[in-house]
């Protein structure tokens, strides 16, 4: 099994286990968790995408990878990890918690009243909201998202973990 479907597997597991965890213990609303969720999120992918490139590099390259190989590895972890995300997304807000979806519409109207908008500018406003807080919405929004975060992160893991092949160099 290549690096990429590997760690893009276990990235899109552990990021698909971390809401089910979050829900079950009824803590999906806590915006203070959902917070240091993004943080750590963005924490645990780094480190899938590090390990994942530098799995590539010692064990299936020889030690060598190139900047261009590297950064391909962890765009493929990220493209992987980032379907299971957009499915889990899109299960999560349809099937699993669909009333999730309900509550993000009115949190978003809520902050619309506090900056201190009218009712029909809310009103206006919400219905504009509601077609981009649909479950295949949010889950075309965790994959773009996903592929975003993966696309710095592996240029930054490609760039420290680059090892070019010394004999591969013509002179």
């Amino acid at each position: 099994m290549s690096s990429s479907l590997r760690f893009g597997l276990i990235l899109g597991g552990i990021l698909a286990a971390i809401p089910l965890i979050y829900f079950s213990l009824g803590l999906e609303k806590d915006e203070t968790i959902q917070n240091v969720t993004t943080f750590i999120n963005i924490i645990i992918i780094a480190i899938i995408v590090y390990l994942g490139i530098k799995d590539q590099r010692d064990n299936k390259m020889n030690g060598f990878i190139s900047f261009g190989k590297a950064f391909s590895t962890g765009m493929g972890i990220s493209a992987i990890s980032g379907i299971i995300s957009a499915i889990f997304s899109y299960l999560y807000f349809a099937v699993i918690n669909p009333g999730m979806v309900t509550y993000i519409r009115m949190m978003q109207e809520q902050k619309l009243i506090e900056k201190g908008m009218s009712d029909s500018e809310v009103a206006k406003m919400a219905e504009k909201m509601a077609m981009f807080t649909t479950p295949p919405m949010m889950a075309a929004f965790s994959f773009v998202g996903l592929i975003i975060i993966g696309l710095v992160i592996s240029l930054v893991c490609g760039g420290i973990l680059k090892k070019e092949d010394p004999s591969a160099q013509i002179s």
